[in-house]
C-alpha cells in the first residue's frame, strides 16, 4: 500500500483529469475504484471518471462518521481498493475518514478551489456535535482539473480565499506558542505557508490564471500540514471561531462555508491581536460551572480535550520575556484589519458576523472570542486573552 501520510503526485493543470485516469489504472492498479462524489460533482465523477463505480452523497452533506459509515458500506461490499474524492471540502474529509477506516488508499479530485485541505493527512470531523481533527490518509495523489474547477461557483473561491488568508493568524499563533513553551516551530514548512498567503495577495482576482494560483497556494498549505504531521502551520485561533460558531453552541446552525468563517474571524483577530499592547495573565476556568452554560452536553469532552491545560503552563515571568517579540511579530506580520476586510468586501466576499447569519452584536462576538479557545488544545495568543 502506498505511504498514506504522503502524496507521490501532484498534477494541477489541463489534462489532469486524464492523467489522474491513467494513473489509477497504470501507476496504481486500482483494480476495483470507488469514486466518492456528491450530487452537485456527480457530472464530473461521470465525465471524468465513468465506468468507475460511485458512491452519491446529498448535498452539503456534513463531514460526520456516521456518514462515512454509508460510504464503508459501499467500500467493504463491492471490495474497493481505491477511492477517488471528487468534491470540495467536506467530501474530502469524508473520504480521508472513510479509506482510514476501510485502510485502502485514496487520490484527490477537488471540484474547487475552496479549502485547503485537498492533500491534508487530516479529517475535520463533527463526532456527536464537537468538531475534532482526526488522523487520516493524505491522498496518495492528486489531480486537479481547471476546465472543472474554474467552473465552480465564485462563492466557492471566495472560501478558499478565506482560508488561504487565516495563514496571518495561525501562524502568528504558531511563533507566540513556540516562544512561550518551546513547541516544535519548522522555518520551512512556515515558509511554505507564507509563500501561499504571499502568491495570494499578489495574484490578480480577475486575471485568468487566478483559479489556477489559488488552488495550487490551497494544496500547498495540505502538503504543509502533511509534511509537519497536524493542522498547527495551518490552523489557529481564526479555525477555533469557526469551529465554534458549527457547534452553534451560541448560534443557530448557518449555511456559511468554512472559509467564509475563517476569513470573517481572521478580520476580528487581526483587529484584536494588533491592539494588545500589554498582557497580565489571568488564572483561565477549566470547571464544569464555567463551561457547562455555553457547550451543554459537550462540556465533559471540551474539559478532557483542554486536559492539561496549557495556559496553566506558563508564567508572568515567561510571558514578559517574550512579550517584546510577540508584539514585534503582531505588527510586522499581521496586516491591518481593515487591508484584509477591504481585500475581501472587493472580491464580494463576506466579512462580518450578519454576512455569516450569526449574531451581530457586542455580546456574540465578546463570547466567541471567549468560549473558542477551549474547542481545542493548542495554545493561540487568544487563549490567553
Amino acid at each position: 500500500m502506498p505511504d498514506k501520510k504522503s502524496t507521490a503526485e501532484i498534477v494541477i493543470g489541463d489534462g489532469a483529469a486524464a492523467k489522474a485516469r491513467t494513473y489509477i489504472e497504470t501507476g496504481l492498479h486500482a483494480v476495483r475504484p470507488l469514486v466518492l462524489c456528491d450530487v452537485n460533482t456527480e457530472r464530473y465523477a461521470v465525465d471524468c471518471f465513468g465506468g468507475f463505480e460511485r458512491f452519491l452523497w446529498p448535498d452539503r452533506q456534513h463531514a460526520t462518521p456516521e456518514a462515512a459509515a454509508l460510504a464503508v458500506e459501499k467500500i467493504e461490499e463491492m471490495k474497493a481498493d481505491l477511492l477517488i474524492a471528487c468534491g470540495s471540502g467536506s467530501l474530502h474529509d469524508l473520504t480521508r475518514y472513510a479509506a482510514e477506516k476501510a485502510a485502502i488508499p485514496y487520490l484527490s479530485f477537488p471540484t474547487a478551489p475552496s479549502v485547503d485541505g485537498f492533500a491534508s493527512s487530516m479529517a475535520a470531523m463533527t463526532v456527536n456535535g464537537q468538531k475534532l481533527t482526526l488522523p487520516a490518509h493524505a491522498p496518495v495523489a492528486l489531480f486537479a482539473e481547471p476546465a472543472v474547477f474554474r467552473d465552480a461557483p465564485v462563492r466557492l473561491t471566495l472560501s478558499g480565499i478565506g482560508d488561504i488568508l487565516g495563514k496571518y493568524v495561525c501562524l502568528f499563533d504558531w511563533k507566540t506558542a513556540s516562544l512561550l513553551t518551546g513547541e516544535r516551530f519548522d522555518p520551512v514548512i512556515e515558509k511554505m505557508e507564507r509563500d501561499a498567503v504571499d502568491t495570494l495577495m499578489h495574484t490578480d482576482f480577475n486575471a485568468p490564471g487566478f483559479p489556477v494560483k489559488l488552488m495550487e497556494c490551497l494544496v500547498l498549505s495540505g502538503v504543509a500540514i502533511q509534511q509537519f504531521g497536524n493542522t498547527r502551520p495551518a490552523s489557529g485561533a481564526e479555525h477555533h471561531l469557526s469551529h465554534f460558531w458549527e457547534m452553534h453552541c451560541l448560534n443557530a446552525p448557518t449555511d456559511a462555508l468554512h472559509g467564509e468563517q475563517v476569513g470573517t474571524a481572521t478580520i476580528q483577530l487581526l483587529r484584536r491581536y494588533r491592539e494588545v499592547t500589554s498582557l497580565r495573565l489571568t488564572k483561565k476556568p477549566l470547571t464544569r460551572e464555567y463551561l457547562l452554560p455555553v457547550f451543554g452536553e459537550l462540556t465533559d469532552r471540551i474539559i478532557r480535550e483542554n486536559t492539561p491545560f496549557l495556559p496553566d503552563a506558563i508564567s508572568q515571568e515567561k510571558l514578559d520575556s517574550v512579550w517584546d517579540e510577540i508584539r514585534r511579530l503582531a505588527l510586522s506580520e499581521l496586516p491591518d484589519a481593515s487591508v484584509i476586510e477591504e481585500y475581501l468586501a472587493s472580491k464580494g466576499g463576506k466579512t462580518s458576523l450578519a454576512a455569516l447569519g450569526l449574531p451581530d452584536d457586542d455580546a456574540f462576538s465578546a463570547a466567541t472570542l471567549q468560549y473558542a479557545p477551549y474547542v481545542r488544545n493548542r495554545l493561540t495568543l487568544l487563549k490567553l486573552l
